[in-house]
């Protein structure tokens, strides 16, 4: 347990980190790709259900945005353009809070467009606000941790960074999980956090293998992050959530309508 835990001989810097961060990075544009290609094939082609209000067509971009920078910023340290890389890193401080609000606001004008046609939608509703909030609250760690310890900021970025992934693969293989595994407690688990946790997965055995130990950042996040996924499962199947989900976006109709 001592060298999992001792951060004082914890190497900052291995051979292969540029090759697992670049490795990092297409997978999240693997599941960006495959989870979102269907809506938005579906939208370019006239067949979407609604027709997308700005607020939508901005969280597109942002998140986007978010991918191209990171890849950017992997790039600039893959050709040691480091002071670029620092510089350009700031735009993150502009572009974390514009995401965290688009997210919510664009799940929103989704659940207010939904809520009138499948009522079962609105249990839905709590994974976009775990998205947005784990989101926010990582990276803004990540960002402010930069200058002061670096090791700790790749990985945070890392960590934020898969959790909004983690609802790209969702929408990839949550259908085709969800016919395995049911969408009961531990289902949704599976069906909604796989990506996600495969991500975690890889990135906490990629510390164990060429440090020989984990960073305390993941010892401190993931099993919160784990911790989220139970509590968001439980909110998901709990009756009181649907008249909270009704509060929360501000619509007060009957369930039955």
């Amino acid at each position: 347990m001592n060298a999992l835990v001792a951060e004082r001989t914890f190497s900052p810097v291995h051979v292969r980190d540029r090759s697992f961060f670049a490795a990092f990075v297409a997978a999240c544009w693997l599941g960006v790709a495959f989870g979102f290609y269907p809506a938005s094939s579906a939208r370019f082609s006239g067949h979407a259900d609604y027709p997308a209000p700005p607020i939508l067509v901005g969280h597109a971009i942002l998140f986007t945005g978010w991918l191209s920078l990171l890849t950017a910023q992997v790039v600039f340290v893959r050709t040691k353009r480091l002071r670029l890389h620092k510089k350009l890193g700031r735009v993150g401080f502009l572009l974390v809070p514009m995401m965290v609000y688009s997210a919510v606001a664009a799940e929103l004008h989704s659940q207010r467009f939904y809520i009138r046609r499948h009522d079962d939608d609105l249990h839905f509703f709590i994974l976009p606000l775990f998205y947005a909030a784990a989101f926010g609250v990582l990276s803004i760690w990540a960002l402010s941790a930069a200058k002061r310890d670096p090791v700790s900021h790749k990985r945070l970025i890392l960590l934020a960074t898969t959790i909004i992934v983690g609802a790209a693969y969702a929408r990839w293989w949550g259908n085709a999980l969800t016919s395995l595994f049911g969408d009961g407690f531990w289902g949704t688990l599976v069906n909604t956090f796989a990506g996600t946790n495969l991500l975690l997965g890889a990135a906490v055995g990629y510390d164990l293998a060429t440090r020989k130990q984990v960073h305390r950042t993941y010892l401190i996040v993931v099993p919160a992050v784990l911790v989220c996924e139970l509590i968001c499962s439980y909110i998901y199947h709990a009756d009181w959530w649907m008249p909270v989900a009704r509060q929360l976006i501000a619509i007060h109709i009957p369930l039955s309508a």
